[in-house]
């Protein structure tokens, strides 16, 4: 049962509603351009009343500085354009005898009494509460398959899930979406969201508690009609098709079909939204910044390549549902190119550096020859390779080779079981750089000392030096001592991720 407090609140939460949309088409009909509709002329009231004023007296200037006027902190919108109708209104002499103004003023003040009445509870919820028809709350909308389209949208309350797929029910609380077939009844669903302490006036529809709606009148009719109108915004088990939906066969045996109708899951599309999206915060662009100026960050980079935007809707993206409007109209479509198909070599305990590295020559050939390339460029072009912009270009380069090798690594973790490096071939620096978690004996005396990412740093440049054209970039110290220190950067971040994550 609802409480009291909580029904008052909820009630109070709707004529605020209800007040803030009266005061928004008010200002609009005082301070928008005026419009023509069968030879008669409405809104824009202000537009209208300067050019009265005009016409009717020789103050123009006194018309421009109205017109011209700013808003005060202190004023809301509506009270700012009641003001300047007022202001315009004081130019005239109070004698002055107008027909034109006489049905100007006319007009707004009809105007002003039928949407004070319109937006009064009672009269609002008996000209909208049957439009929650149109309304839908759902997780699968349709109109995210064609922005016109009038099928039916469907709320997942089904609890099966399966850690294969990636599926609504992957979701812990999924947000729910607002759909409409009708864009015009979408200020329906924003009175059924009206909440208090976690209670929404939909939570006391489906508790048939309706208490809230006795603050409004007392003919029970009247809220009878109002909820039986309400309800069909989440009771209503019609459901329908639209000659812009998609639909699939989908073959059940025996020469039968299942027909299918996908609908796009909006609750999934915008928790994929809000995991982009924090990735453009703060401490997200600080750690890019960093690996951009090869600096050490606490906090790992995280990214989604080759992602790309659906565009779902035109220009009012909440005519298709409001979560779509969050997202401006938008769904982040995910990479989904099969993996390549990748034979099981041998077992990587079998492995030795040599082969590693050997291996990597393979796996890395295209970064290689791009460096190759630059190199042999800035070479023949007589260009020093220590300006900044060039020696940025030749550092991405090389990290790209680096991130090869790590990909490597922790291809090896993923198919091989933990300590595996204690059986295989590897030294123990490479052990160390495959598991650095490890944390036995004979791997402490050799963090203690201390030398173990010198080491592989060392060899990475001597085998990144002998894949160059070494003769022809007469590669020499220098070299080698830039490839180490580029890859001793990268490494000691890759083991700091390695061991927190585990």
């Amino acid at each position: 049962m609802i409480s009291k407090q909580t029904s008052q609140a909820l009630a109070k939460g709707i004529e605020v509603y209800l007040a803030m949309r009266r005061d928004k088409k008010h200002e609009d009909y005082l301070k928008s351009k005026p419009q023509k509709k069968k030879n008669e002329i409405s809104k824009g009231i202000n537009i209208r009343l300067a050019g009265i004023v005009k016409r009717l007296t020789d103050k123009n200037e006194a018309v421009k500085l109205v017109e011209k006027a700013k808003k005060a902190k202190d004023q809301t919108a509506l009270m700012f354009q009641q003001q300047k109708y007022h202001n315009l209104l004081e130019l005239l002499d109070a004698d002055i005898v107008d027909l034109e103004l006489s049905e100007l003023r006319a007009e707004y003040l009809q105007f002003v009494s039928e949407l004070e009445a319109q937006h009064k509870p009672a009269n609002w919820l008996d000209e909208w509460a049957i439009k929650a028809k149109d309304i839908s709350f759902a997780t699968h909308v349709a109109k995210l398959t064609h922005s016109s389209s009038k099928g039916s949208s469907i709320l997942d309350s089904s609890l099966s899930s399966d850690k294969r797929y990636l599926t609504t029910n992957s979701l812990s609380d999924p947000e729910i979406d607002t759909a409409s077939s009708n864009a015009a009844s979408l200020p329906v669903a924003d009175i059924l969201k009206v909440e208090h302490d976690g209670c929404s006036v939909l939570d006391c529809l489906k508790v048939e508690d309706t208490s809230l709606f006795s603050e409004f009148t007392d003919d029970s009719e009247q809220i009878v009609k109002w909820v039986q109108g309400l309800k069909q915004a989440y009771d209503s088990d019609v459901k329908q098709s639209y000659f812009l939906s998609k639909q699939v066969f989908f073959p059940s045996g025996d020469q039968n079909y299942h027909l299918l109708l996908p609908l796009m899951s909006s609750s999934l599309a915008q928790a994929l939204h809000n995991e982009h999206k924090q990735y453009f915060e703060d401490e997200q662009t600080k750690a890019r910044e960093q690996r951009r100026n090869n600096k050490f960050s606490e906090i790992p980079v995280v990214s989604y390549p080759n992602k790309t935007k659906l565009n779902i809707t035109g220009s009012n993206h909440s005519n298709a549902s409001s979560l779509n409007g969050k997202r401006g109209g938008k769904i982040t479509l995910l990479y989904s190119q099969p993996p390549s198909w990748r034979s099981k070599g041998k077992s990587y305990c079998e492995l030795d550096y040599q082969a590693l590295y050997k291996a990597l020559s393979f796996l890395s050939k295209n970064e290689l020859r791009d460096l190759n390339k630059y190199l042999k460029l800035l070479k023949n072009k007589e260009l020093s390779d220590s300006q900044p912009a060039r020696a940025a270009a030749i550092t991405r380069k090389v990290q790209a080779i680096i991130y090869v090798l790590f990909d490597e690594v922790m291809l090896a973790n993923t198919v091989e079981d933990t300590n595996w490096t204690k059986a295989s071939k590897f030294t123990l620096p490479y052990q160390l750089m495959f598991e650095p978690y490890r944390d036995d004996e004979q791997v402490a005396a050799e963090k203690l000392a201390g030398n173990w990412q010198t080491v592989i740093s060392k060899d990475f440049a001597r085998w990144l030096n002998k894949q160059l054209d070494e003769k022809q970039l007469k590669l020499g110290t220098i070299h080698l001592e830039l490839w180490a220190k580029l890859f001793s950067q990268e490494l000691r971040s890759f083991i700091a991720i390695q061991e927190v994550s585990k």
